[in-house]
C-alpha cells in the first residue's frame, strides 16, 4: 500500500542565493559607486541603484584591508551575505547593492542583518 503525500497549494520559499543575485564586473561596480544613492549605517554604506526589471535584487560586497587579515575579511563577507540571503525577500526586485564595509570589529549575523534592514529595506 502507497500513501501519497499531499502537496501544499503555496508555494516555499527558496533561501539560496543564485549566482544571478551576485553583482560582478569592475565597470558595473563603479558605475554603481559613482551614480548610486547612498546611506550609512556604521560600519555598512550601501550604494543602491534601481533596474528596469523584476529580476532578484543583486548585491557586491566592497571591504577595506583595514578591517583585518583576509580570514577576518572574509568571515565578515560571509557574515553579510548571510545576512542578506536570508532577508532577500524583504528586499525590493530590481535593486543593484554595492556593500561598502568600513573597519570595524566583526559583528554576529543578526547584527549585520539588522543594518541591511535599515539600510535597504
Amino acid at each position: 500500500m502507497f500513501f501519497h503525500r499531499s502537496k501544499k497549494s503555496s508555494p516555499r520559499r527558496r533561501y539560496r542565493l543564485t549566482r544571478t543575485q551576485r553583482l560582478r564586473g569592475k565597470a558595473l561596480i563603479d558605475d554603481i559607486f559613482r551614480n548610486g544613492k547612498r546611506r550609512h549605517f556604521h560600519p555598512l554604506m550601501a550604494c543602491m541603484v534601481k533596474r528596469n526589471d523584476r529580476a532578484p535584487s543583486r548585491l557586491a560586497i566592497s571591504i577595506t584591508r583595514r578591517c583585518g587579515s583576509a580570514v577576518t575579511r572574509n568571515a565578515i563577507r560571509r557574515r553579510i551575505r548571510e545576512a542578506f540571503r536570508l532577508m532577500q525577500h524583504d528586499v525590493a526586485p530590481g535593486l543593484d547593492i554595492l556593500l561598502v564595509v568600513q573597519m570595524h570589529t566583526k559583528l554576529e549575523v543578526k547584527e549585520y542583518a539588522e543594518r541591511l534592514r535599515n539600510l535597504i529595506v
